[in-house]
């Protein structure tokens, strides 16, 4: 799991130095691509299971012909390169993803559990002060709660027969 918020400068090759703390989980090679508004790192496993979990979403004809679910492949796997760090845990990211989240000189580094985001400063301040009053979370988070309710099986669906089962 990932945590901490880490401050770091890039150098003139846009290489910025990953903490101990998140090399030892990513392993060598790890996958970068373009997140909300800032760069997504993941391991291999966890960018396997985005790929998985982004496959059911819709089959190939929706990938082709639905604007919705194109558009999330798009932006999710067009950027997405597998990197890892030098001998000195330095990370190069790439012009275009530097471009995208708009990082320059300076990085924030931080674990999000399963992922690690990479930062501007200034627009990670900015999306802060916008998404994350007390308020914002609580209705996130209950939005969330009750969209796992609604796939849990309830008593009643406990009680049917599942498909394949004797009765």
């Amino acid at each position: 799991m990932f945590g901490g918020s880490f401050e770091h400068s890039l150098d003139a090759a846009g290489r910025f130095v990953m903490p101990a703390r998140f090399r030892l989980h990513l392993g060598e090679t790890f996958v970068v691509t373009k997140g909300i508004g800032c760069i997504a790192v993941f391991t291999r496993e966890t960018a396997n299971k985005l790929d998985e979990e982004l496959n059911q979403v819709g089959n190939m004809l929706s990938l082709l012909l639905d604007p919705n679910v194109s558009a999330l492949h798009r932006h999710f796997f067009s950027g997405m390169v597998e990197i890892g760090a030098d001998k000195q845990f330095r990370v190069q990211l790439s012009p275009e993803l530097r471009r995208y989240a708009g990082i320059q000189n300076e990085i924030v580094i931080r674990g999000c559990g399963k992922f690690i985001e990479l930062w501007n400063p200034q627009l990670l301040e900015m999306y802060e002060q916008k998404n994350a009053q007390v308020e914002n979370l609580i209705s996130a988070g209950s939005a969330i709660l009750g969209h796992i309710a609604e796939q849990q099986p309830t008593e009643q669906d406990a009680d049917a027969p599942q498909a394949g089962s004797a009765q």
